[in-house]
């Protein structure tokens, strides 16, 4: 007997002694539906039956070969048979498969049904849509990589090696630090005006920071930039807790200016 699979119409030879009144479920191994099995929805399979034409070229051969027409009508029988029952047990088999993949369905846990079907749904089923979208997830990675390296470089410090490795800066210059108590007074020398900035530089942290290269500027009421200088510290870095003087003097300054603005640069 002959049952069709209700959604994409593929036939498969199936015994009828294994479907039980109550019906049976199934699995389509070609689109992976699953459905139920009645008695009443098998159809009987056509019997397979020689041509004309082949009947006729069979009486020949047994002629010229002098070969009894019971003969070749009982080989061919045989051999009919043969592909009967070789059918059979394919069909059988497929019977037993979609029997174990029902019984394996019922029985997974439901985290990983809900995985299959979304796997199915985005069409992960195909090797093709497994590439696209494995390239896209990596884009979208490195994005995210790069948007927030800075955060990653505060979680896991080894990252900022990995970021140099291509170029990218991923860590503020002298994040952590603090400058405390930053007084600015004009000076006469030599009949020069100069500006002394002095004030102290802390580490508020619980880990050693480098000190980087400290930045003067000076702004006017607008916070419009006149007039910058740099000047690199005397200690390399700086431990928990600890603090450093500072004093910059900027000479010539610009009379305009209004405000002290003092940051950390590369």
């Amino acid at each position: 007997m002959r049952i069709y699979c209700p959604k994409c119409k593929v036939g498969y030879e199936i015994d009828e002694t294994l479907i039980p009144e109550e019906g049976k479920k199934l699995r389509c191994s070609y689109c992976r539906e699953v459905f139920v099995a009645h008695r009443e929805d098998l159809i009987a399979t056509p019997v397979l039956v020689m041509s004309a034409g082949n009947a006729t070229d069979s009486a020949k051969n047994a002629e010229n070969e002098d070969i009894s027409e019971s003969g070749e009508e009982t080989a061919a029988s045989e051999k009919t048979e043969a592909e009967n029952e070789e059918i059979k047990e394919i069909f059988q088999r497929l019977a037993e498969q979609s029997e174990n993949l029902v019984k394996e369905e019922l029985e997974m846990p439901a985290y990983k049904k809900f995985f299959l079907k979304m796997r199915s749904g985005l069409g992960l089923n195909r090797k093709g849509n497994r590439r696209l979208f494995a390239f896209v997830a990596a884009v979208l990675a490195l994005l995210l990589l790069y948007n927030y390296r800075y955060e990653v470089v505060r979680s896991f410090p080894f990252m900022n090696h990995v970021y140099n490795l291509v170029g990218i800066k991923a860590k503020i210059p002298g994040e952590g630090l603090e400058f405390q108590n930053i007084t600015w007074n004009p000076i006469e020398e030599g009949g020069d005006t100069k500006l002394e900035v002095k004030g102290f530089i802390y580490n508020p942290t619980d880990r050693e920071i480098e000190i980087p290269v400290m930045r003067v500027e000076m702004l006017d009421k607008d916070a419009q930039l006149l007039q910058s200088l740099n000047q690199k510290p005397l200690l390399k870095s700086l431990q928990p807790g600890g603090r450093v003087a500072v004093g910059v003097v900027i000479k010539r300054p610009v009379p305009e200016a209004k405000y002290i603005y003092m940051t950390f640069i590369d």
